[in-house]
């Protein structure tokens, strides 16, 4: 469990990238556009949906917490926002107007998720220490 692999980075990313995508996105599929536009006709399907991912982003935001603490989250955003400054500077990924941001956040979340689920096999291998969780907090 502990070799950590770019396949593995690969997969969080994209299941985090998921998460983030299919919760709000520019296109209008969404859950935040399904539940704004009918809301009166699903609720009973959307409720249980809509406890899902909280429950899904409070255990991912807890990990990355956890995992990379405020000086390596600081750390993963300014290095997710330097990619993406570069990507948009090479005009790699177009930024017309303040629209065009949305999406590039979007990523940096995502990307932010998958560096904290992916931190503490990426700092075994890296150092040979293994972390320990305190189970009593």
């Amino acid at each position: 469990m502990r070799n950590f692999g770019l396949t593995m980075f690969t997969t969080r990313l994209l299941g985090a990238l998921f998460l983030v995508m299919s919760t709000y996105n520019a296109s209008g599929y969404s859950l935040l556009h399904w539940v704004s536009e009918r809301w009166s006709q699903d609720w009973t399907v959307q409720l249980p949906i809509i406890t899902l991912y909280v429950v899904i982003y409070l255990l991912l935001v807890r990990v990355t917490v956890r995992q990379l603490r405020a000086p390596g989250i600081a750390l993963t955003v300014a290095l997710l926002g330097s990619l993406a400054y570069f990507l948009v500077d090479v005009g790699i990924v177009p930024l017309e107007d303040g629209r065009d941001l949305l999406p590039i956040l979007l990523y940096m979340l995502g990307g932010l998720i998958a560096v904290g689920l992916c931190w503490a096999s990426a700092w075994v291998m890296l150092t040979g220490q293994v972390s320990v969780d305190n189970l009593n907090a």
